[in-house]
């Protein structure tokens, strides 16, 4: 896929970030907010994920073929592109 940068205009997002050699305990058909609500909780220290909140205007890097989530804290509209 690519490296990957994106940039929230007028929101706050919560990003969960797991590098390629983690595998996420993420489902394909579960929401981040409902992820967050019932596995995050039951996470050991150790395979939590990294974690920022980004604020409009600030701008996230991650490299290619890190797992990802994201929680928009408000309603959103953000830029996002994969550099590949």
């Amino acid at each position: 896929v690519g490296v990957s940068w994106v940039s929230p205009s007028r929101v706050f997002q919560r990003w969960f970030l797991y590098p390629p050699d983690k595998t996420p305990h993420f489902h394909p058909n579960e929401t981040t907010l409902a992820w967050l609500q019932h596995t995050y909780p039951t996470l050991p220290p150790a395979e939590r994920p990294l974690e920022c909140t980004l604020r409009p205007g600030e701008v996230l890097y991650f490299p290619d073929r890190w797992w990802h989530a994201t929680l928009n804290l408000d309603t959103s509209v953000f830029i996002s592109t994969f550099l590949g």
